[in-house]
């Protein structure tokens, strides 16, 4: 990736310390945040200096909701709306384009608006009136249900107090549905206007293409394309007002910022409450060959439909995807922290959207929304083990693109095919001018060649292996062997190069990139054997003579040839260990890692110490160490109230869904040791004296469910679906079948003295 936290301008940055409310916020909000009561919702009170606003999104399209509960906000950080794969042209790099915000549902009465609205729809207002003030505020957001729910009492500017209450979802059934709902309760009696309109104040890279009103249904419709790429995004809207009100609607657009809408005035009741919703529909002429119609047609039978239906429909697919779940036990925070973390993975992407994803998902353009090594090595992982048909979709990404790669690596003097360092909507390289990683970051494409294996061990599927990833590996072999050159001693090198380490290059034999690439071409021979192809018998002589530095002195691995002890960037060696399972013995493993955390910058990435906490569990170093880094993989980059990740202790992009997918991998393969192999799972549960236990819920491989229930002493594993298979602990192979749970011991490593180091491990 371009350095994290570097002045790119393309980052969307983690919110800085500066006060942000509600339009109107004033004196009067409880100033004591409340904390969630339960392990699923989160909420505050209040909008202070830690406010950063949530995102919803279901995969296909999503947005930020600002504090307001509705409509657009820049502060603290820009309440975007995003559609996947909405690519524009902008100067040499393909850019994130933003779609208008869909989530704008605004009530007015004669002084003043609550919830923004473009300038040109405040219809005998001032440019910038004072728009009141907000009392009795809460904002919570389920996470079982993706519902985000905002109370408040707003007090208008001509003194008029008015209860409101919003929830707004993207729905996860309807790829193409969104709904907004405006429950109010005036407490004066009069004229209120309510303003349903697409804001296109937030979009950016886009013209509007086409703009239109429905005659019998308060409908309001635009299509939005993109510079450069010409892709359209369609939205439409359907306003559905109370019954008992007698509505003139009028029209709303303007040119300027491409915003369209509907306006509703009513009379209302002091004491009466009314409900009005906004069912919207998106589509892009990716996935539609007209999207216009296909946005208007999701929007009309989601109103069909109805809010309470609606909304079910929502929770049941919800639910489902829940069946699999990190249950964390004696830590009530910490399983909010992991619970919200899966949900933001959820929320940007989705099975059958084969779009992958970018260091901040569907929640903002930061890295100008491309895809790095961030996809297949921190956030597919934490996804393949519950989810695996939705993590197919990242790999199809790959696959679409192999074209792209095969030229890509045609035109810089390779074989095979180089996966560039930033990909976006062609797949070729989308490196911005002047950053050298994607001249020099090659172990790219290994880190896709895991990825697809890892999918093969994980599905077993010999079909998608032969038909889908074949091509992919057989290219990244060819890459690597055309990328080795070879050494006076007869081994090889692969010279100039940068590996995860971006504080150093160009480097010769970086250690991540060499091991990287040796395991590339031994997993295109494995797979060449399933598939029944022949292969290249120089893809095994050049895996084997690939040079690996190594120390013999400090008996380590050093970053690459020359490198003498400096700073480094982010964990690199250490994922020797674990992704990349390179045999060595345990204590140059822990030696590695003694000697790369103390040179690790500490104001590097998020997901470095997730990496040092699962290498600390698998080596079952004696005392706290999995569960201190796993901490420090979560707490100093966690923000609230809604547990979102910054990429930095002090900014970056936001929201981090990268740490997300590293720190949930703590659980998913640090506490459990579990590692896909062809025939068997193997397992290796250890667990923190500060955690009570951890549950792993629908655990998929293969065609099997399995539940991995990790106690203070005793392991269960239990077979929920599937047929009976092969569990490997400590090198002993056992029999698990449905009805008959497997009970193994749980590694303690806070029993073992800490100057105990002979045999604490139990590594495969």
């Amino acid at each position: 990736m371009t350095p994290h936290g570097s002045d790119q301008p393309t980052h969307d940055p983690a919110p800085a310390r500066s006060r942000h409310a509600p339009p109107g916020h004033d004196d009067h909000t409880p100033t004591e945040k409340s904390r969630p009561d339960t392990e699923w919702t989160l909420s505050t009170t209040e909008t202070d200096d830690d406010y950063a606003p949530t995102f919803l999104g279901n995969g296909y399209f999503g947005g930020r909701i600002p504090a307001a509960g509705t409509g657009y906000a820049t502060t603290p950080i820009e309440t975007q709306a995003h559609l996947a794969g909405f690519f524009a042209q902008d100067g040499p790099v393909e850019k994130y384009a933003n779609i208008p915000t869909w989530s704008s549902l605004a009530l007015s009465d004669e002084s003043g608006t609550y919830g923004r609205l473009p300038r040109a729809a405040r219809a005998g207002e001032e440019d910038d009136p004072k728009q009141g003030a907000v009392s009795d505020y809460r904002q919570t957001l389920d996470l079982r249900a993706g519902l985000l729910t905002t109370r408040a009492t707003w007090t208008s500017p001509a003194g008029r107090r008015t209860d409101l209450t919003y929830q707004v979802l993207v729905h996860r059934a309807r790829h193409r549905v969104a709904a907004v709902q405006l429950t109010f309760t005036p407490h004066w009696s009069g004229s209120a206007r309510v303003s349903g309109v697409f804001d296109g104040t937030s979009a950016r890279l886009t013209e509007r293409s086409t703009k239109g009103y429905g005659r019998a249904a308060a409908e309001s419709y635009e299509t939005v394309t993109t510079l450069g790429t010409g892709i359209t995004a369609a939205l439409a809207s359907r306003l559905e007002l109370p019954a008992e009100v007698a509505a003139h609607v009028a029209e709303f657009e303007t040119d300027e910022i491409q915003s369209v809408g509907v306006q509703a005035t009513f009379e209302v009741q002091a004491g009466s409450t009314y409900t009005v919703t906004k069912y919207v529909g998106v589509a892009s002429s990716q996935d539609s060959e007209d999207p216009l119609p296909a946005a208007r047609a999701a929007a009309a039978a989601a109103a069909d439909t109805g809010y309470g239906d609606l909304l079910a429909e929502h929770v049941a697919a919800w639910a489902d995807l829940w069946r699999a779940d990190i249950e964390v036990l004696g830590d009530p925070v910490l399983q909010r922290q992991v619970r919200a973390s899966m949900f933001y993975l959820l929320e940007s992407t989705r099975a059958g959207v084969n779009w992958s994803l970018s260091p901040c998902g569907l929640s903002g353009d930061g890295y100008n929304g491309h895809v790095f090594w961030d996809t297949e090595t921190w956030m597919y992982p934490a996804l393949l083990a519950q989810h695996p048909d939705i993590a197919a979709g990242m790999n199809t990404y790959r696959q679409r693109r192999l074209t792209a790669a095969q030229e890509y690596a045609a035109r810089t003097g390779f074989a095979g095919a180089r996966f560039p360092w930033e990909s976006a909507l062609h797949g070729d390289e989308q490196t911005p001018p002047g950053w050298e990683m994607g001249d020099l970051e090659h172990h790219i494409t290994a880190d896709v060649a895991l990825a697809h294996w890892q999918y093969y061990l994980a599905t077993g599927d010999r079909d998608w292996l032969a038909e889908k990833a074949w091509p992919v590996l057989k290219g990244a072999a060819e890459f690597w062997v055309s990328s080795a050159v070879l050494h006076d001693d007869g081994g090889y090198d692969i010279k100039q190069v940068m590996g995860p380490d971006e504080y150093h290059f160009p480097v010769d034999n970086s250690v991540y990139t060499n091991v990287a690439a040796a395991e590339t071409l031994r997993i295109a021979t494995r797979a060449a054997k399933v598939v029944g192809v022949a292969t290249d018998p120089e893809w095994e002589r050049v895996a084997d003579g690939l040079r690996i530095p190594y120390d013999d002195d400090l008996s380590i691995h050093p970053q690459y040839d020359g490198y003498d002890g400096e700073t480094i960037k982010q964990a690199d060696v250490v994922m020797l260990q674990y992704p990349w399972e390179h045999p060595m013995p345990d204590e140059v493993a822990r030696n590695d890692l003694d000697y790369y955390v103390p040179r690790t910058d500490p104001d590097g990435p998020s997901m470095t110490d997730s990496i040092h906490a699962i290498a600390h569990a698998a080596l079952g170093t004696p005392g706290s160490a999995a569960h201190d880094f796993m901490r420090r993989s979560v707490d100093p980059f966690m923000r609230g109230p809604f547990n979102q990740f910054a990429e930095q202790r002090h900014g970056g992009a936001f929201t981090f869904a990268t740490g997300q997918g590293g720190f949930l991998q703590v659980f998913l393969y640090g506490f459990s040791g579990m590692r896909w192999r062809e025939d068997r799972l193997r397992l290796d549960p250890t667990l923190p004296l500060q955690l009570d236990g951890v549950t792993l819920r629908r655990m998929l491989w293969q065609g099997r469910e399995l539940d991995i229930a990790i106690g203070p002493e005793h392991t269960t594993v239990t077979l929920t679906g599937g047929l009976p298979t092969s569990v490997e602990v400590a090198g002993a192979t056992h029999s698990l079948r449905q009805g008959a749970p497997l009970i193994l011991p749980t590694r303690r490593p806070d029993l073992l003295p800490t100057s105990d180091l002979a045999g604490a491990s139990r590594r495969a």
